[in-house]
């Protein structure tokens, strides 16, 4: 942001004041002189115009005005050390002068210091409050001391004081001191928000005044509108930061390089990755011609999620993380001994870590904001931002339980009520997340997070349709038959009362067997219940296989003790899951389960169900499933899982007209590879590879090898659609038969 002064605008000032310092003096000769030593001055003849003054103050010592002129002409020259002992001095032979006091703020602003510079601006506005000259140079040096607004309160009391292009360089200092301060971090938001509406609202006034003066007011008007991005940067505008920038473009107008990170986060945040990449790109570029204390951090960040958003599949993270450790922890002010903590290099460890959140490296995301909330565990934003990786994780009470302790530190902060939010309607909390919702939009309609969040609540609130379907070819399975097929569709109302959804569903399915085809029926009818520790559902249902219509009704509740124990219960009767050769046969069975399910995180979970069977004709089943899944490899592009399925059962009954072993055991293990070859945003193409090698054993005919392949490819887009496919080739025994099975199963989900 352009909102400092260069020496030269001071330099303007107190040359102002010579004519007053020239008029001081009243011996023959000296005025000749001291015009004289003014025209080298002004003719930039550093060495004869100190001679003069020099010359002047030895034979007029009484007269102050060639030790003034001596002083000023010394710092024009550079030599700046003796421009300010020589001023010291002065001062202090004649503290009650205040132009004694002007020569030496002039040295001081000459030598890039503007606070002494304004110390003795402001001592010789004390000494003499009502001289123009005094006044105009005391407000310069507050503007050369980034204190516009106080120098603007100042110039408005005294009409006339400065230039026109003085005051709109006065007048646009102070909004863009207003801007500055709204794009600090440690206000809190509403602050942050006043103080860019206050800058806007001069730019509204101003803008449009400057450009009514054409040629005169253009370089004000232009610097008003690139300041004017960063504020509305600042209020979270994205919109109107890209359609200000290009309508600049269009009209020709400069774009200094302050403003391209603004711009190009205001891109990002629209989701055009494209049009911020060349944006951070030659921002970068320009920063590296001017010295930096620190790496261009922001601008950095920027570029890593351009880059990322507009090719996921690769790593850009060694870059940021380059850039990062380039920043060192402390830092030293010159003349103090003492270190202090480096601010930013806590801003470059956050960023960090959410970059490896966002490449999905999620639990190295988590380590890193462990160790940073262990150091500072009173920052609510560490804390919101490792609510945010608890989420991702699919810990929602975890992140539940950090965003209680930040909202304690900073209770109307809007990174923490976004996190609260979101972890709301994780957790089916449709109500507290509502309430939040309405009072960030109040607060802040444009942000992007924001309105995500509307989103994310209004997609909740939709109904929503589940269709899936199988079709297999087998070499005359006894338990699938020779070609099978399933289909089944279930369309969810939106939810009534935050908690409620209706649901109906019909589906069909058959197969061939030796004597004969056999096939099911059925439409369904229910409703389901959610909060954030239960989901519970019952229906009732007509079945149609072969016999009339069966009624039939099942029910089902799930519990969540925490974040990763879910304990879950289901009964059926009439179940849907009776085999359909036990169908053919007028053999129906009521199936009853329970089971008990451990997620650790999103790279492992287990689970083991119990399910019991009770079948028409007498039969007893149990069966017992354990199944596993944990991570093995995690890239941004590609995740590689290995998962394990064993299963048991055991029947009572023999010389059933269906598959029915006395007892069986199934060990499954297996590798899935998931490969990313599509990403922007929420839109998602990816593809599945699966192979496993296992071992089928059954009572009576032995053991054998198990195999299975598997390719499928899974399509999301926007959130409310998502389509999957896959394919399956499996090759098991059965009654000692090697029996092979290719299947196709598809499944898709709308929301509307």
């Amino acid at each position: 942001m352009n909102d400092t002064l260069s020496p030269a605008v001071f330099t303007f000032c107190t040359l102002l004041a010579l004519p007053a310092i020239s008029a001081a003096a009243t011996v023959p000769g000296d005025q000749t002189l001291i015009r004289e030593a003014r025209a080298q001055r002004d003719a930039r003849q550093w060495s004869q115009a100190i001679q003069l003054f020099r010359l002047g103050e030895r034979r007029f010592p009484g007269q102050p005005a060639f030790a003034y002129g001596h002083i000023m002409t010394l710092a024009d020259a550079g030599r700046l050390h003796d421009a300010i002992e020589r001023g010291k001095a002065l001062v202090a032979l004649r503290p009650d002068d205040p132009d004694a006091h002007l020569a030496l703020a002039y040295a001081y602003g000459r030598n890039a210091a503007p606070y002494a510079a304004l110390e003795h601006a402001s001592d010789a506005y004390s000494l003499a409050p009502d001289r123009a000259y005094v006044i105009r140079a005391y407000v310069l040096a507050q503007q050369d001391a980034r204190l516009p607004h106080s120098a603007l309160q100042l110039a408005d009391a005294h009409p006339g004081l400065l230039s026109p292009a003085q005051t709109r360089s006065l007048q646009a200092d102070a909004a863009a001191h207003l801007v500055r301060a709204a794009m600090t971090a440690s206000r809190g938001e509403a602050d942050r928000y006043a103080l860019a509406d206050q800058a806007l609202a001069m730019y509204e006034t101003w803008i449009p005044a400057w450009d009514a003066l054409g040629p005169a007011g253009r370089a004000d008007a232009d610097r008003a509108r690139a300041d004017r991005l960063q504020a509305l940067s600042a209020r979270r505008r994205p919109r109107d930061v890209v359609a200000a920038y290009e309508a600049m473009r269009a009209q020709g107008r400069p774009i200094p390089a302050y403003v391209l990170d603004d711009v190009a986060s205001a891109y990002l945040a629209l989701r055009q990755p494209e049009k911020a990449e060349p944006l951070f790109r030659q921002s970068l570029a320009s920063q590296a011609d001017r010295p930096q204390t620190a790496p261009p951090l922001q601008t950095e960040i920027g570029l890593f999620y351009a880059l990322t958003e507009s090719d996921p599949s690769l790593d850009k993270q060694p870059q940021l993380d380059q850039a990062t450790e380039s920043i060192p922890v402390w830092v030293y002010h010159k003349g103090d001994p003492a270190r202090y903590p480096n601010a930013v290099k806590l801003e470059a460890a956050l960023a960090s870590a959410m970059a490896t959140l966002h490449s999905g490296r999620t639990l190295q995301a988590q380590h890193q904001l462990d160790a940073m909330v262990e150091l500072a565990p009173n920052n609510s934003r560490l804390r919101a931002a490792r609510a945010q990786v608890y989420r991702a994780r699919g810990l929602p009470r975890h992140a539940e339980a950090d965003l209680l302790i930040a909202q304690t530190q900073d209770p109307r902060s809007i990174l923490v009520m976004q996190e609260q939010a979101g972890t709301a309607l994780m957790l089916h909390e449709p109500h507290e997340a509502g309430l939040l919702i309405d009072d960030l939009l109040a607060r802040a309609p444009e942000d992007p997070a924001v309105q995500r969040l509307a989103d994310d609540r209004e997609l909740d609130g939709k109904a929503e349709l589940q269709v899936t379907g199988a079709y297999g070819v087998t070499s005359d399975s006894p338990v699938l038959g020779s070609r099978d097929l399933s289909l089944e569709s279930t369309l969810y109302s939106p939810p009534v009362d935050d908690h409620w959804r209706g649901f109906a569903g019909t589906g069909y399915s058959q197969a061939e067997f030796e004597e004969g085809n056999a096939h099911l029926a059925w439409m369904r009818a229910g409703a389901q219940w959610r909060n954030r520790d239960i989901t519970a559902q019952a229906e009732v249902s007509a079945n149609r296989y072969g016999f009339g219509t069966r009624a039939g009704a099942s029910a089902s509740a799930e519990y969540s003790l925490d974040d990763h124990w879910r304990i879950a219960a289901t009964a059926a009767l009439n179940s849907r899951d009776t085999p359909l050769k036990a169908l053919r046969h007028d053999i129906t069975s009521h199936r009853f389960g329970m089971s008990i399910h451990w997620r650790g995180d999103e790279r492992r979970e287990w689970s083991l169900a119990v399910s019991p069977s009770y079948f028409s004709d007498g039969n007893r089943r149990i069966e017992v499933d354990v199944s596993g899944r944990q991570r093995l490899y995690t890239t941004p592009g590609v995740r590689v899982d290995a998962l394990l399925g064993l299963s048991a059962s055991h029947n009572s009954a023999e010389d059933t007209p269906y598959f029915n072993p006395k007892s069986d055991f199934t060990a499954l293990p297996m590798v899935e590879l998931t490969h990313t070859l599509y990403q922007r945003y929420d839109t998602r193409w990816e593809q599945r590879f699966l192979v496993g090698a296992g071992l089928y054993a059954q009572r009576d005919h032995g053991s054998g090898a198990l195999y299975q392949i598997g390719y499928g490819q899974n399509f999301r887009y926007a959130r409310n659609f998502e389509v999957g496919v896959l394919l399956t080739g499996t090759s098991r025994p059965y009654d000692g038969q090697r029996e092979r099975d290719f299947r196709i199963a598809v499944s898709m989900t709308y929301r509307f």
